[in-house]
């Protein structure tokens, strides 16, 4: 078999319902992929109804805010259909696709896939409307939130999902301690990956963006690939980077 990875294994940390592309490209690279979500999206403890509630006033927004493609997936579904005439800021084209699919216009994507960047090029409200709708996991850091409220915007925070860790395959654990790197794509992934096999293992950590970086440095992993492109093309771009060295 041809390919850059052919005789590496790497680990996927993504849950099991986003990593299906990105296993498929690293197989079809040659690899050995270990597939060990350390990740499982659930529906929110309210079971949707704040979103659902959310999306019936949504026009009384003048922003919805989304900063993850689970939150954008899981507003689509709640909008089912409807297109409203209001903003949409996001942080990167994963992001963004999901509500493009559903016919929402996005009017901010910052230069760089991350929460600090959208925050840095967002406006201060300009009018009376100064209402977002802010639709996220159910732990966030605050920068973001805070951030907007800081610049006088009034932020409506409506949890859309909770990452809770699955059940866990021994067996994955076992090989992922002597693969070649581990792929990561939140800060999240990072520490639950890192608790559960008790070392920065395998040293090299193949990361979306500086936050998900800087956990993994944090963790102690000694090499630290990092996509620009907060997207799974930015991932693919990363490991061939890696792979390549």
């Amino acid at each position: 078999m041809s390919g850059f990875l052919v005789d590496r294994t790497m680990v996927v940390t993504r849950a099991k319902e986003q990593s299906e592309s990105l296993c498929d490209f690293l197989r079809s690279e040659g690899a050995n992929v270990v597939e060990l979500p350390v990740i499982e999206i659930q529906d929110p403890a309210d079971g949707g109804a704040a979103l659902e509630n959310a999306v019936q006033k949504i026009e009384n927004y003048e922003w919805v805010v989304v900063t993850s493609s689970n939150a954008a997936d899981r507003l689509a579904k709640a909008l089912n259909g409807i297109i409203p005439s209001v903003s949409f800021a996001v942080v990167g084209p994963q992001t963004a696709q999901p509500l493009i699919n559903a016919g929402c216009s996005i009017e901010l994507a910052p230069s760089k896939a991350v929460g600090d960047s959208l925050l840095s090029e967002f406006p201060s409200p300009a009018q009376e409307r100064n209402e977002i709708l802010f639709v996220r996991a159910e732990k966030v850091r605050p920068l973001l939130a805070d951030g907007l409220r800081n610049l006088g915007w009034v932020v409506e925070e409506v949890v859309a999902y909770r990452n809770v860790q699955p059940v866990i395959d021994q067996n994955k654990v076992t090989q992922a301690l002597i693969s070649d790197a581990v792929i990561f794509a939140s800060a999240s992934a990072v520490n639950r990956y890192t608790q559960l096999v008790q070392a920065p293992t395998p040293a090299v950590a193949l990361c979306i963006g500086p936050v998900t970086a800087q956990a993994a440095r944090e963790n102690g992993y000694k090499n630290i690939y990092q996509a620009e492109e907060y997207s799974l093309e930015g991932l693919m771009s990363v490991t061939q980077e890696w792979a390549a060295k």
